[in-house]
C-alpha cells in the first residue's frame, strides 16, 4: 500500500507548494483531478515497487506535461523522461559547406557549459567565417540557462527583454531550495550561494506568498557584451516537441534578435513552472519533483499550454532521413533564399 499512500499524498501537497497546481486546478477544474485520482488509485493499490513510479508519473500528467515528475532520485529532464547517456548530449559542429556550420545541441544540462564553450572556441576560426548557421535544438532536454551563455555572444547583437520570474514561499519549498545544492551540484558555491539568497527572500514574506529572485523590475532590457567581432548572418534553429524547459528559454532568448528565426514544430511546453525541488513521499522510497517559481510572464504569455510556436512550421518528420531532410532544406533556404530545390517533386516538398 506504500504506492497509494503516495499517490494519495500528493494532490494536497502540489496545491499548496507546487507554482501551477492551482492555476491548472482553475483551468481544469476540481473534477477534472478527482476522475483522474478515482482512475489512478486501483493502479497505485496493483503497482509493485517497480512499477509505482510509473503509476504516479501517468497521474501526474494530468497536472501538466512537465517539470513534474516522481523518481528515486534526481528528475528527468524535460521532454525526455526516458533519460540519455552524457556522451549522447555531447554538441557538435559540423561545417556542412563553405556557408553554413551546423551546430547539434541536445541538451542544455550544467556538466555541458564548459564542453560548448570549448566546442565553440575550437571551431571560432570556421564558425566566424560562415555567414549562415543552424542550430538544431529540436530534442535538446533542458537543463541550466547558463548552460547556453557562451552561444550568446554570437547570437545577440540586439537588445533583449528579461522577464524574471517568482519564488512560491512554503516551508516545504524553503527546505527544498536547502537540499537541491548537495543533491544535484555538490560543493558548486555558485549554486549553494543562489539557493541562501532564494531562501533569504522567501523567508521575507507570508507563507504562501509569491516573492521575486531579485531586486530589479519584472521586466528588464539588456544588452549582451561582450560580443564576438564576426558572428553570422542568418540563424535558423531547428525546433521540436522534445525541446523543453531551458531550452524553451533559448528559444524566447535568441528569437529577439533580427538575426534569428525559429523552424520547425511547436516545442515541449514545460516553461511557465520550473525550479523543481524534491519532496519525499510517505513510503520513503521515491521524491515528488515539483516547480517553485513561476515566471513573470503569466497570464499574459504562458508556454506550458501550447510550447513555443516556430517562425517558420516543419510537418513532423516520418523517420531519422526526414530529419536529416529538415537541415538540408534549412541549409538551402539559408544559403538560395527558397525551401525547394531543382528537381523537387510537390509530394517531396510535403516532406512526407
Amino acid at each position: 500500500m506504500a504506492c497509494l499512500a503516495d499517490l494519495e499524498a500528493m494532490p494536497a501537497f502540489l496545491l499548496e507548494n507546487d507554482t501551477g497546481a492551482k492555476d491548472e486546478l482553475a483551468q481544469f477544474g476540481q473534477a477534472h483531478f478527482d476522475d483522474a485520482l478515482a482512475k489512478a488509485r486501483p493502479a497505485a493499490v496493483a503497482a509493485t515497487a517497480e512499477t509505482c513510479n510509473e503509476v504516479l508519473n501517468a497521474y501526474l500528467k494530468s497536472w501538466r506535461a512537465g517539470h513534474l515528475w516522481v523518481t528515486g532520485g534526481p528528475p528527468p529532464a524535460a521532454g525526455n523522461e526516458g533519460g540519455v547517456s552524457p556522451a549522447a548530449r555531447t554538441p557538435s559542429v559540423t561545417l556542412l559547406s563553405d556557408k553554413t556550420a551546423l551546430l547539434t545541441i541536445p541538451s542544455f544540462a550544467g556538466y555541458l557549459r564548459q564542453p560548448l564553450a570549448a566546442l565553440l572556441k575550437q571551431n571560432e576560426k570556421a564558425l566566424a567565417s560562415r555567414p549562415d548557421w543552424i542550430i538544431d535544438v529540436r530534442d535538446n532536454d533542458g537543463g541550466d540557462d547558463t548552460t547556453y551563455g557562451p552561444l550568446l555572444p554570437w547570437l545577440l547583437p540586439d537588445e533583449t527583454e528579461q522577464v524574471g520570474a517568482e519564488w512560491l514561499a512554503t516551508p516545504a519549498n524553503i527546505e527544498g531550495q536547502q537540499k537541491i545544492c548537495a543533491l544535484v551540484e555538490p560543493g558548486n558555491k555558485d549554486c549553494e550561494a543562489f539557493m541562501a539568497e532564494a531562501v533569504k527572500r522567501m523567508r521575507s514574506v507570508e507563507p504562501g506568498s509569491y516573492v521575486s529572485q531579485q531586486d530589479a523590475p519584472a521586466i528588464t532590457y539588456q544588452r549582451q557584451d561582450p560580443l564576438e567581432p564576426r558572428r553570422p548572418k542568418r540563424v535558423a534553429v531547428l525546433v521540436g516537441h522534445g525541446c523543453g524547459s531551458a531550452c524553451e528559454q533559448f528559444l524566447l532568448t535568441v528569437r529577439q534578435s533580427f538575426t534569428v528565426k525559429l523552424l520547425g514544430r511547436r516545442s515541449h511546453g514545460s516553461l511557465d513552472y520550473s525550479n523543481m525541488r524534491p519532496h519525499q513521499l510517505p513510503s520513503g522510497q521515491r521524491l515528488l519533483w515539483y516547480a517553485t517559481s513561476r515566471s513573470s510572464r503569466l497570464p499574459g504569455l504562458p508556454v506550458d499550454v501550447a510550447g513555443i510556436p516556430p517562425d517558420i512550421y516543419f510537418p513532423e518528420p516520418a523517420d531519422e532521413a526526414a530529419a536529416r531532410e529538415e537541415v538540408s532544406r534549412t541549409q538551402h533556404w539559408l544559403e538560395s533564399g527558397s525551401f525547394s530545390r531543382q528537381g523537387d517533386t510537390a509530394a517531396s516538398l510535403i516532406w512526407v
